[in-house]
């Protein structure tokens, strides 16, 4: 058992220098791309275009939601004074105007999700060319996505992120 024990370090001691120099050939990087689509000009842009296209019907949504809560509020504080029937009228009432309120604002959420999509589309295209440009540039072995590369630590110095935003934006007019 020593022997082998013996043996194995040896082995290990005359591999140590070739480790060394593959361990050293690997260069590893990551980028962030949620904020690369959040903090670059055209992920700006693309916020932009989103606040403009669905900002008033967000607002007018909120509105709306507020005076359904204010109706059954009113509803709350209304109900001793009121008979079965008119409560329950009340409460259909509002059970109607919720329900109208949640089948439009899920049609607006699923016509947001759609052109988020699509605008994240057109900026992970050249967020891909930037990081692939970088990437060999640097000679980098592996470059993970931050979020979804499943990563509990990485150090932050390999975080490629911001030098990928400055390359795309230098590109974008």
């Amino acid at each position: 058992m020593k022997r082998r024990f013996a043996l194995f370090t040896a082995a290990l001691i005359m591999a140590a220098p070739t480790l060394a120099l593959a361990a050293d050939a690997i260069h590893i990087g990551y980028v962030n791309m949620q904020q690369v689509l959040e903090e670059s000009k055209l992920g700006q842009l693309a916020q932009g275009t989103l606040k403009e296209k669905f900002g008033p019907r967000s607002e007018e949504f909120a509105k709306e939601e507020a005076a359904v809560r204010q109706q059954a509020a009113t509803l709350e504080r209304d109900k001793p004074l009121m008979s079965k029937d008119q409560i329950s009228k009340k409460e259909s009432e509002l059970k109607d105007k919720m329900d109208a309120l949640q089948k439009q604002f899920s049609g607006v959420q699923q016509e947001l999700a759609k052109e988020q999509q699509k605008l994240a589309q057109a900026i992970i295209g050249p967020a891909q060319e930037a990081v692939q440009a970088l990437s060999k540039e640097k000679k980098m072995s592996v470059v993970f996505e931050r979020s979804q590369a499943g990563l509990l630590f990485i150090d932050d110095g390999l975080d490629m992120t911001k030098e990928v935003i400055k390359r795309m934006d230098e590109r974008t007019k």
